[in-house]
């Protein structure tokens, strides 16, 4: 049984991008600037290329796959945690994906949206649209928490300090990583 060939790997990165030197990334990649990627995570673009934003963080164990054909667009400073595995083709801005979280291809996240850890966010069976073949848009600021991945609308509470949090966050990153890790050059 002959396996069909795998896509060339081609990463375009902003000269400011920090991408570790032990990370799986296979197919046609693009990172804006900013974007950090620690070592042990996997990205994957098995059908068409995976485009990322500005400023996003991918933890250690993240697995993000694109498996459609199309090009996954991934926005601005969103937040791989620690192991969560990603599927869906379309990402806003300002998205934490907590640890162990998982997304499935059915499902487009809009913005500030938050997967508590350990849930799994499958396509919505009560949407209005009643074929498999559609997509879920979940609306901005959805909260998935619970072990039955409940939903929920977050208000924007706190959001200012969380965006400042993460921009430090990403400021201690840059420091620190290099000291301990390689770091692929930028292409």
């Amino acid at each position: 049984m002959s396996r069909a060939a795998a896509p060339p790997t081609k990463i375009t990165s902003h000269s400011s991008c920090m991408i570790s030197q032990d990370t799986d990334i296979r197919g046609d990649i693009a990172f804006d600037e900013g974007t950090i990627v620690h070592p042990k995570s996997s990205i994957l673009a098995l059908g068409g290329a995976i485009s990322f934003g500005k400023n996003c963080i991918i933890e250690e164990g993240v697995i993000i796959v694109n498996r459609g054909k199309d090009t996954m667009k991934i926005g601005d400073s969103n937040h791989f945690m620690v192991g969560c595995r990603i599927e869906s083709p379309s990402i806003g801005e300002w998205n934490t994906f907590q640890p162990r979280s998982t997304c499935s291809s059915g499902v487009i996240i809009s913005d500030n949206c938050t997967l508590s850890a350990g849930t799994t966010l499958l396509h919505s069976l009560s949407s209005s649209a009643s074929t498999s073949e559609s997509m879920e848009t979940l609306p901005p600021c959805t909260v998935i928490y619970g072990s039955n991945s409940d939903r929920r609308v977050w208000d924007g509470t706190g959001q200012k300090a969380g965006r400042n949090l993460r921009e430090k966050h990403l400021e201690y990153l840059r420091e620190i990583i290099p000291k301990y890790n390689r770091i692929r050059p930028n292409t």
